[in-house]
């Protein structure tokens, strides 16, 4: 009876050590944020700063772990830092996509310590002289490789900056932006440069690697591609262009819509569904479709008359 036990007991240390590894495969990250001035103050346009503090608490051990802070468009970087800093120290890579959205992204933090540890990242912004009275600022934690993301910890509360205006200044100087135009000689273009998606990326093509014109589309549980092998026709997506005509054809997403290119592996990535926060890679690049790509008609071969015999 004894060793029956201990046999049990083994075993149910050996599962809950199963259980452990499993559910500890992401550390424990948390985010918490604060701006000065706060909300009820605000910043004035043109000429206030704001200071947004970020702490970064990480309940285990991890390495390689990155953070970004994203800024909305209306809001420009004047400083930043981290505390307590690493040794030697690098600063962020900062980038600006065309939608002038700003990503700081810290890369590599390491705590070692068994529980874990914590950071400090400050950034000084000022504000646009026609920025948005509003201005969400969001972050996130997350691991990385060279294809995918995982364990995102996203800022549960996000920072908001109020931002003030002396009214008749902001009524002479800060005019609609003009929507702008579509040149149909150019279906899409550079969205952001060294900037990759953080989630719902798709690595293209989605049944094998070559690039399938087809003239059925079909979609079902997110993104199906449905091609009949008697009427594909097949080459290589070895091109941000060949993907933009891939995700167009494949990926049943309106325009405007977004795809990603590496770089280095020339591998494309169709957006399936919510992509951003954009995080920054410099092996990668993001394009905005704004045209759809459409396949040629298909000439209908006519029939020809029998030739008519002539009267006796």
């Amino acid at each position: 009876m004894t060793k029956f036990s201990t046999i049990v007991l083994v075993a149910l240390l050996g599962f809950a050590t199963i259980l452990t590894t499993v559910t500890q495969e992401c550390p424990r990250v948390f985010l918490k944020a604060k701006v000065r001035p706060n909300a009820k103050l605000g910043v004035l346009a043109g000429k206030g700063r704001a200071k947004i503090t970020v702490m970064l608490k990480s309940k285990d051990p991890v390495e390689n772990l990155d953070f970004q802070l994203t800024l909305p468009n209306g809001l420009s970087v004047e400083r930043t830092a981290m505390r307590p800093s690493s040794k030697p120290y690098t600063p962020p890579q900062i980038v600006e996509d065309a939608d002038g959205v700003t990503a700081i992204s810290w890369q590599g933090l390491a705590f070692t310590k068994r529980k874990g540890g914590k950071r400090r990242f400050r950034v000084k912004v000022k504000a646009d002289q026609c920025a948005p009275e509003t201005l969400v600022v969001n972050a996130l934690a997350y691991l990385m490789n060279a294809t995918d993301t995982s364990c995102r910890t996203p800022l549960a509360n996000p920072a908001i900056v109020k931002v003030r205006y002396l009214t008749r200044n902001k009524d002479a100087t800060c005019a609609p932006t003009p929507a702008p135009t579509v040149n149909p000689t150019q279906p899409f273009v550079l969205f952001g440069e060294a900037l990759r998606f953080s989630q719902g990326e798709r690595l293209a093509p989605f049944e094998n690697r070559r690039l399938s014109l087809h003239t059925g589309i079909n979609r079902h549980e997110g993104i199906i591609a449905r091609y009949h092998p008697e009427d594909r026709q097949l080459q290589s997506i070895n091109t941000p262009e060949a993907c933009y005509e891939y995700c167009s054809l494949n990926g049943g997403e309106e325009v405007p819509f977004l795809f990603s290119w590496n770089t280095v592996t020339s591998q494309c990535f169709c957006c399936a569904g919510v992509c951003t926060p954009l995080i920054v890679d410099p092996d990668y690049n993001v394009y905005e479709a704004l045209l759809p790509r459409t396949l040629p008609p298909t000439p209908i071969p006519t029939a020809t008359a029998p030739p008519t015999a002539p009267p006796t």
